[in-house]
């Protein structure tokens, strides 16, 4: 690496980027717009990755960035579209840099962005073979987080800062109230009403002891995060892909038939009529008992509207 950021005249990465777009694009409204876009996965770059110059960036931290973004999507924090812009963006400033595109990736293939009508058409379904498989990555805190995620639906933050101390009270009631780490400081409850749900709280329990959370005592949140990050950047592992297969898991528990993406049936009414006869019941009752079950893993979910699960169900 004789020369930084492809010897396009700028040491800031931000500025390379900018004049690389200027070089390779004619429009001045799109070279602002894509300038914009970059500048945003640079500070992601910088923040979990310390990458301060073009030539560190590989397809795998691309892929992590675009994976992240599929989060927010599958959160409701962002459009499936803007998330495919953001990586479409970073791929244009790459592929101009480098002059080749061994750097590109698909936004919705490699990082798991919903397509633009915002409903899953791919499962991110983890088998019980891949989760033992994941677990064997990571060190204790990180796999019982992992467990939560699966067990609860948990976010990846909620999972770090679970607090333990209380689970005795929680599976006396049979019902986990989520309030450490959620989306605009928004708490839910979840039941609990399997084995791995009790065996995962009490295997958190033990190893928290007297802290305050799964978080390390000698580490921050912010540095957990970049080493947990890194683990599975390393390995091809989505944690939310675990909060996928609980919903996935909870709506056949609820409504005993399996969710669009599962079934491999197109959303809506393909669904609806497909579900009736796994059910056994007229189309109007299933399409009833189908929304039901949606709002119900909505609120364990922890999002304010039904039609998110579509992200996730299909």
């Amino acid at each position: 690496m004789g020369t930084r950021n492809f010897d396009l005249g700028a040491r800031d990465m931000k500025a390379a980027g900018r004049i690389a777009l200027e070089e390779g694009m004619r429009s001045f409204a799109s070279i602002d717009t894509m300038s914009d876009r970059w500048n945003l996965f640079v500070d992601y770059i910088r923040e979990h990755h310390a990458i301060g110059r073009m030539e560190m960036v590989s397809p795998d931290v691309v892929i992590e960035y675009g994976s992240w973004l599929a989060d927010r999507v599958d959160e409701d924090e962002l459009e499936a579209s803007t998330a495919q812009n953001y990586v479409s963006a970073v791929n244009r400033v790459l592929e101009i840099a480098r002059g080749d595109r061994h750097v590109v990736v698909s936004p919705t293939r490699d990082c798991g962005i919903p397509l633009r009508s915002g409903i899953a058409l791919d499962r991110q379904f983890v088998t019980t073979t891949d989760h033992f498989n994941w677990l064997g990555c990571f060190d204790e805190p990180a796999r019982i987080m992992i467990r939560l995620q699966r067990a609860f639906g948990m976010r990846f933050e909620e999972s770090a800062k679970f607090d333990a101390r209380s689970v005795d009270d929680y599976t006396k009631i049979k019902v986990l109230p989520i309030v450490n780490g959620t989306k605009g400081g928004r708490t839910r409850e979840v039941p609990m009403c399997m084995s791995a749900q009790f065996e995962t709280l009490h295997a958190a329990q033990r190893y928290q002891r007297s802290g305050r959370s799964l978080i390390p005592e000698e580490m921050t949140y912010a540095e957990f995060r970049r080493q947990c990050y890194r683990i599975a950047n390393g390995n091809g592992i989505r944690f939310h892909r675990q909060r996928h297969t609980y919903a996935y898991l909870r709506y056949k528990r609820v409504l005993g038939a399996e969710c669009p993406v599962m079934a491999g049936v197109a959303h809506g009414q393909p669904h609806i009529e497909w579900l009736a006869r796994q059910l056994k019941t007229s189309e109007a009752e299933a399409k009833e008992r189908d929304q039901k079950v949606r709002a119900q893993i909505a609120q364990e979910l922890g999002h304010g509207r039904v039609e998110v699960t579509n992200a996730y169900l299909g």
